[in-house]
């Protein structure tokens, strides 16, 4: 069986590993950590939306449209998938 494939949303930093990830969406922003384990996970189907909602946010685009912005993973730990359905994309 293949694995679902989420995306890991990196921000700052020398290396998605140890740099800022996106830890949650809320209606006025976003909060970090720079826990691996604490980062949201997105599906493919949302990146467009996320884009949009970062680009509303003030995030800048080389980072939006950046190469490694969006990292790929099939490990989703408990509660860190994102429910669009709870806040307003």
């Amino acid at each position: 069986m293949r694995k679902k494939k989420y995306y890991i949303i990196w921000v700052e930093g020398f290396t998605y590993e140890n740099g800022e990830k996106v830890k949650d969406l809320t209606d006025y922003g976003f909060k970090y950590t720079t826990k691996l384990t604490e980062a949201i996970r997105i599906k493919e189907d949302d990146i467009a939306l996320i884009k949009s909602y970062m680009k509303r946010h003030g995030v800048a685009e080389f980072v939006i449209n950046g190469n490694y912005t969006f990292i790929p993973t099939s490990y989703a730990p408990k509660g860190t998938i994102l429910d669009l359905k709870r806040i307003e994309i």
